[in-house]
């Protein structure tokens, strides 16, 4: 369980018989320090009418309701050890870090799970023939990615499956985008990032039993976050062979985080390239993206294909034409 760090500048202390009160400036709603834990009286400091003292805590989640550091115009109130918290707190702690530990550990059998079925579903990818070729041409933003990951196919037969499963993924995100947006409009361009993030959000939380639910209940029919998550996944069967129903879920959520982060791409691209005063660009696409390749979130991505996730660095030294 993480404690949080907040910070605050006070405009009022008032006092009751057991605790301090500090009123946040725009807030009503006083923070309460049991004067049992406070060092001396508050303010700490002395200051004029018209200044405000900054206050700050580490406390754990609202669900526990417990303050274990204060500090005030920088002189510390008070610092609680662990070992020292009330009882209660520690029950409530343990409580939820049991809890934590077993939503982790349900996480990774996931995980594995997700792992060990697309390893074994690598063999069943289509090959692409002369897959360089292929992937120059694709718009620089997505091929840009893939020309980075392209070492992998003299590495292993098992980097080159994964290489040409992202390659198939790309493109059924590259088909999705172009049929709702305008690629010639900057407007539906810019205002795609909206659009596809929402997207990411709902698709993201998703698991296999989760879909099997949502396609029984009929509220869920219009949703247009579903609606697009069937989009997708639709797409992808139609490309690729059949698959278990839980690597089918993690795949449409790759790809719409794909999608979620070309938007953003491109949306850079048209925003920040060198144009003229009658708005033609001044270089190529890929001499722009060369320009704008540290702003560029594609090049970080990753996931459980590939798990790899490049640094500024070796970005900065990419010199292969995008």
């Amino acid at each position: 369980m993480i404690i949080e760090e907040q910070n605050f500048r006070i405009k009022k202390i008032t006092e009751t018989d057991k605790d301090w009160l500090l009123y946040p400036k725009d807030s009503d709603k006083p923070i309460k320090l049991p004067k049992a834990y406070v060092y001396g009286n508050l303010p700490p400091v002395r200051k004029f009418f018209w200044q405000t003292h900054t206050l700050q805590i580490k406390k754990y989640a609202d669900i526990i309701d417990f303050i274990a550091y204060a500090e005030m115009d920088g002189l510390i109130l008070f610092d609680i050890p662990e070992e020292d918290y009330p009882q209660d707190v520690k029950q409530k702690i343990a409580h939820i870090c049991k809890i934590e530990q077993e939503f982790a550990q349900m996480q990774q059998e996931y995980t594995d799970s997700l792992k060990t079925q697309l390893t074994e579903y690598l063999s069943r990818i289509p090959n692409v023939k002369e897959l360089e070729d292929e992937i120059g041409k694709l718009p620089v933003c997505w091929r840009a990615y893939l020309k980075m990951l392209l070492p992998m196919q003299y590495r292993s037969t098992d980097s080159l499956q994964r290489l040409t499963l992202m390659y198939w993924l790309i493109t059924i995100a590259n088909r999705i985008y172009k049929r709702h947006i305008d690629t010639e409009s900057s407007i539906s361009v810019v205002f795609s990032l909206l659009r596809f993030a929402v997207n990411e959000s709902f698709v993201q939380w998703l698991s296999d039993t989760m879909v099997e639910e949502m396609e029984n209940n009929p509220k869920f029919a219009d949703s247009d976050g579903f609606l697009f998550f069937q989009e997708v996944r639709n797409e992808l069967n139609r490309i690729l062979p059949p698959m278990p129903k839980r690597l089918e879920v993690y795949l449409t959520q790759v790809i719409c985080r794909l999608l979620s982060a070309y938007s953003d791409d491109f949306s850079e691209l048209e925003l920040y390239r060198n144009r003229s005063f009658s708005g033609t660009p001044l270089s190529s696409d890929s001499q722009a993206y060369g320009y704008l390749r540290q702003q560029m979130k594609l090049l970080k991505f990753s996931s459980l294909i590939v798990e790899k996730q490049f640094t500024d660095e070796e970005i900065a030294k990419f010199s292969q034409p995008y």
